[in-house]
């Protein structure tokens, strides 16, 4: 059964929420998850492109946008609205978007925000609305960075 992972931003706030996807993406990677980061638009992408690269060395995250790289793809691939390829398979979804996830996107994990701010906060709720509609299970998390840079 799929999985749905909501994590609140309560204790990071909405400004550090780029440092958690990034400690998570992290985390995922050394427990040897394939990661679609999936963005709102290509700028976002590129953002989330060049925080990947500023990672220490020694937290290296193989990754590249969607269309680019090797081609068998890396362990995470950055890919944006709308979808034009086909994104190969990336179990593990990190929904960056204000949309719940596209059909087509085909998943065990899906990880999405719960922001702080209200408006945003409610599009969470309605999201996980949707996807226990849909059957998925559901978990609640506190987005959390510790100072080795993981989160919890």
């Amino acid at each position: 059964m799929a999985v749905a992972r909501f994590y609140t931003l309560d204790e990071v706030t909405d400004k550090g929420a780029d440092s958690f996807v990034c400690s998570l993406v992290y985390e995922l990677t050394q427990q040897r998850q394939r990661v679609l980061l999936l963005c709102a638009n290509q700028e976002q992408a590129e953002q989330y492109d060049e925080l990947l690269w500023a990672m220490p060395t020694d937290a290296f995250i193989p990754h590249n946008l969607v269309g680019e790289g090797p081609e068998k793809g890396t362990p995470v691939l950055i890919a944006w609205l709308p979808l034009t390829a086909p994104l190969g398979h990336y179990p593990t979804v990190v929904n960056l978007t204000q949309a719940a996830i596209p059909a087509e996107v085909k998943f065990r994990t899906l990880i999405e925000l719960v922001p702080v701010a209200a408006e945003q906060r409610q599009r969470a709720r309605e999201h996980y609305k949707l996807y226990r509609q849909q059957g998925l299970q559901m978990q609640n998390l506190v987005a959390r960075i510790n100072v080795e840079g993981h989160h919890g």
